[in-house]
């Protein structure tokens, strides 16, 4: 693989699992990504291998599957295996492009596995940052799909959103301070131009270095970021879907069967278990959006049992990019939340 290439896909599961003879089936649960903005999969690799290896060796009872994919633009791989790249016109592609982008192939995905023998599969859906926008607009999207038809394949029993950018993304710091200019019609275009000429003589191997050394990245974080910043698409995917959160990540606008409720589904599978992780503090999630929405939707200690979890790390000063140099420590928080998602949900 050259350095200008990367995965668009990363699949993580046991090749050839096992029971012993006579042993009930194990239940398989999809552990869903949906990377942040830019959303390059390879940013999180370090936090899938560990992620999968905390549950794989923890619950015998369990098949896991780790499946991330790049959103749609940030591809640099040709050899990717994502169908929903076919067919599409060429990028930019919107935020509803990724949100509808992402349901598909997670439908592929499931009934790929069905068809391989996997009975019932169960999914949980991690979204980082814009992608916990998308995870909440695909739980809504195949929570009204179950009611209409109950025998669909995709059953969502779990959402884990890690520094949620899911309303007012203008009212934060980053937004107050750069939402005029990525809302300019032409920005995502212009910048694009003059980032592919500025680095158009600096060959990725040498611009890695140097995000390395001058913004103190890991290896892998600065290679991946290099092969974002000269891919074809990149910049002007990022930005174009940028002012897209600005416009459409506003008010709250998720009903009950997201939510949850304290009366029962009209649908026979039960609503999906969320669980919140903000940072205390956080240029793209204001803190007096966050509050808000917590004093309206968060459970509070043993009252509303149904209402989501929602926790603020007050402790280890995760911040929003946690994928650069915090992956293992946030694994093991998304662990935590897993485990309690299954024993809720079984």
């Amino acid at each position: 693989m050259t350095t200008s290439q990367l995965p668009s896909i990363i699949h993580l599961r046991n090749p050839t699992p096992t029971a012993p003879n006579n042993a009930k089936p194990k239940q398989t649960y999809i552990i869903y990504f949906i990377t942040g903005n830019p959303g390059l999969i390879e940013y999180y690799r370090t936090f899938h291998t560990h992620l999968y290896a905390l549950l794989s060796t923890s619950n015998q009872n369990v098949d896991f599957q780790i499946y991330g994919r790049s959103l749609s633009g940030f591809e640099v791989d040709n050899s990717s295996t994502d169908n929903t790249n076919k067919n599409r016109v060429a990028p930019p592609y919107s935020l509803q492009d990724q949100i509808q982008n992402s349901g598909k192939a997670l439908e592929d995905l499931i009934n790929s596995l069905v068809n391989q023998g996997i009975k019932a599969p169960q999914v949980i859906l991690i979204g980082h940052s814009v992608g916990s926008y998308i995870l909440l607009e695909l739980i809504r999207s195949f929570r009204e799909g179950l009611i209409k038809a109950p025998e669909k394949n995709v059953k969502i029993v779990g959402g884990i959103c890690l520094f949620p950018t899911v309303t007012h993304i203008a009212k934060s710091a980053s937004g107050r301070r750069a939402g005029w200019l990525i809302c300019q019609k032409h920005t995502a275009a212009a910048a694009s131009v003059l980032a592919r000429l500025l680095l158009l003589l600096i060959p990725t191997n040498v611009l890695s270095s140097l995000i390395s050394v001058f913004m103190s990245f890991p290896q892998d974080a600065a290679r991946t970021t290099a092969t974002f910043a000269k891919s074809k698409h990149g910049i002007l995917q990022a930005l174009h879907m940028a002012r897209d959160e600005m416009h459409e990540i506003t008010s709250d606008t998720w009903d009950e069967e997201v939510w949850g409720a304290a009366h029962p589904s009209p649908s026979q599978h039960p609503r999906p278990v969320l669980r919140f992780l903000f940072a205390k503090s956080d240029h793209w999630v204001a803190d007096e959006t966050r509050d808000e929405l917590m004093k309206v939707r968060a459970r509070v200690d043993g009252v509303e049992e149904w209402k989501p979890k929602m926790e603020i790390d007050e402790k280890e000063g995760w911040p929003h990019a946690f994928c650069i140099r915090h992956s293992i420590p946030v694994a093991g928080r998304v662990k935590e939340y897993i485990d309690d998602i299954i024993e809720s949900s079984s």
